[in-house]
């Protein structure tokens, strides 16, 4: 991806780079260092207790579906409990709410922010985050051996990327992972004899973050940070959460079906087989040569089985009327479309005879590439599940849209390439959206160069087209 983007004449004082002072996160990197405010209570920065289970159910509504961390029977218990007396909640438990406001006022739009809280949005979402940072340096997380904390964590960090993917999220990912690895969860509760419930809890919260560290070096055109050699954590369990709990001594049976967990299960397979694929640890050794020995033939086969296998485990129990199993379902067609543009066209394309790809295959990896945005968009606008769009809306496809640009230097007309310039302009004009000119970061600048380029390409055509109109109108 980076030969599609990296243009050596470009201008990089353009734009301030990531973490510069310019940054809309510059003011919010002080809590690292376990920054003492003078205030010696947040109690301020809670919403009024009544509200308190409203943005709970927002969470269960917006949050929950998609993000399988916190155990819903247990946490709601545990929030009615603090509502009656905030003065007296312990610092592990006041981090966990304010993520839990900040990820419900993440998921709402303007307006229903304004209804349900009686401020916007923006101003919302800095009043929790400010409290989040504050509770965290105040439970002091860098040295916490609490789950709740790394679960707040992890929240936290998932829905900040809606509207801040500088720099400083990706190295906060790193530090998170480094955190989950103090309190051992790349390891597997059930080999040491920890409690079923906490085990799936561990397993809800390694897989995430697993996730998380994936899309998170994506965005910034690098390597994940977890291998997976690193870790032995299973998979959780395929349940509904009223199935299990922290009394149970014995794991309770999976379903063959849909459940709650079952959006996370299909991500959690789709990347495993997507980090397998597309990601080599530099230097030489045995993952490097096991991974020369994949041909293309053996990718393509390896994609079409996880096809299969989410197919007959999952979705073939799945009620397509069921807003959030339709996600899952059209989640999957997305992720194996990119997987299969990605094998076809690598991030770090070795070909050194420089024979380059066939016009067949740019052909199909062009009509493939506009079918992955065209489903992203889909996955954000769908009115059935537009409350699970600000998740959607972080799914940057960087490659997809790289390619595409890339292409529209040098395809100047025909149905397709109209075709691609509708999906283009729709991604690139909508100013609160993925890919605007207002967003800043690594991959940002290059790719509004490559669309500049494209751009510059159409006027000339459109310009030839009214000169010389087909319909001999002239």
């Amino acid at each position: 991806m980076r030969d599609i983007l990296d243009d050596p004449t470009d201008d990089e004082g353009d734009y301030p780079s990531p973490g510069s002072g310019s940054s809309a996160s510059a003011n919010h990197q002080g809590f690292i260092f376990s920054f003492s405010s003078t205030i010696l209570s947040l109690r301020n920065f809670h919403p009024p207790p009544n509200q308190i289970l409203t943005y709970w159910e927002v969470y269960k509504e917006n949050v929950d579906p998609l993000v399988k961390i916190l155990h819903k029977p247990t946490t709601e218990g545990t929030l009615r409990e603090a509502a009656k007396d905030l003065d007296h909640i312990s610092k592990p438990l006041e981090v966990m709410m304010f993520s839990i406001y900040f990820a419900a006022v993440t998921s709402l739009s303007d307006e229903e922010c304004i209804n349900m809280t009686g401020i916007e949005k923006e101003s919302a979402l800095k009043k929790y985050r400010f409290g989040f940072e504050q509770a965290m340096a105040r439970a002091g997380f860098l040295n916490t051996t609490e789950l709740v904390v790394l679960q707040s964590f992890t929240i936290f960090l998932i829905c900040v990327r809606r509207n801040d993917m500088t720099r400083s999220v990706w190295m906060l990912t790193g530090l998170l992972i480094r955190l989950a690895q103090s309190l051992g969860l790349q390891r597997d509760g059930e080999q040491f004899g920890i409690s079923p419930f906490e085990t799936d809890m561990r397993r809800r919260l390694w897989w995430q973050i697993v996730h998380l560290d994936l899309r998170a070096s994506e965005d910034h055109g690098s390597e994940p940070t977890i291998l997976e050699q690193s870790f032995d954590t299973r998979f959780p369990l395929n349940i509904q959460d009223e199935d299990i709990d922290p009394s149970m001594k014995e794991p309770p049976p999976e379903h063959e079906g849909a459940t709650e967990m079952t959006f996370d299960l299909i991500r959690y397979s789709v990347s495993t087989t997507a980090r397998r694929l597309n990601y080599v640890p530099p230097g030489p050794g045995r993952c490097r040569n096991k991974s020369e020995m994949f041909t293309l033939e053996h990718k393509e086969r390896v994609i079409e089985e996880l096809n299969q296998h989410i197919e007959n485990k999952y979705l073939k129990h799945c009620d397509m009327s069921v807003p959030i199993h339709w996600v899952a379902g059209t989640v999957l067609r997305l992720v194996l479309a990119k997987m299969w543009l990605i094998v076809h066209h690598p991030l770090q394309r070795e070909d050194p005879d420089k024979r380059g790809l066939s016009e067949e295959t740019k052909n199909r990896l062009f009509r493939t590439s506009v079918e992955v945005i065209q489903w992203s968009n889909l996955l954000e606008k769908e009115q059935s599940t537009r409350k699970w769009g600000w998740l959607f809306r972080t799914y940057v496809q960087w490659h997809a849209v790289a390619f595409v640009l890339s292409q529209l230097c040098i395809r100047s007309k025909g149905p397709e390439v109209d075709q691609a310039w509708k999906v283009i302009d729709e991604i690139f004009g909508d100013l609160g959206g993925p890919i605007s000119p207002q967003r800043r970061g690594m991959l940002w600048k290059p790719l509004r160069n490559l669309m500049n380029r494209a751009r510059a390409v159409r006027a000339r055509e459109l310009e030839k087209q009214k000169a010389f109109p087909l319909d001999g109108t002239l």
